[in-house]
């Protein structure tokens, strides 16, 4: 006797994380919201003697995603210049996209405190951004996946 259609269903749904880009979708939540705690406890630090804000290295997810790809996942996507009047991508050399990372100075107080409230609302700000694109994103692979599962409608 084979399993009900539900059953099936739940046990895909289960496995949704062997997919590479809902793997890569969950793990940059993950992260994301471990961003986002670590700015918490730099807050609640700003009047700490001493204290020095951390930041959390996207290094660490980057190694993921390329350990992802190599793995067979979805290979990167790459700009088709398909007419003369068409710009081309914007990348380093190493293949990379192009991003700005923090400073290596701090401001400090007579304390000895270097977090400036006004960069850690605005790291804040970014991640929540990305959180909700990257959030966005999930829900639509998710909508896709439950409608491939549902068939054609009669």
């Amino acid at each position: 006797m084979s399993a009900s259609p539900c059953l099936a269903r739940a046990a895909i749904a289960m496995d949704l994380d062997r997919i590479p880009l809902i793997g890569m979708l969950v793990r940059r939540m993950d992260f994301l919201g471990a961003r986002q705690r670590v700015i918490a406890q730099n807050v609640a630090n700003a009047d700490t003697p001493g204290y020095k804000p951390r930041e959390l290295s996207e290094d660490a997810f980057a190694r993921e995603v390329s350990r992802e790809l190599g793995r067979g996942g979805a290979a990167p996507v790459a700009v088709a210049t398909t007419t003369a009047g068409h710009m081309q991508g914007t990348r380093v050399a190493d293949g990379s996209q192009a991003r700005s990372e923090r400073s290596g100075t701090y401001e400090s107080t007579p304390s000895g405190n270097a977090v400036v409230i006004e960069d850690e609302m605005t790291r804040l700000a970014e991640t929540q951004m990305d959180y909700d694109t990257i959030t966005g994103i999930y829900r639509k692979q998710v909508a896709m996946i439950k409608t491939a599962l549902r068939g054609p409608s009669a």
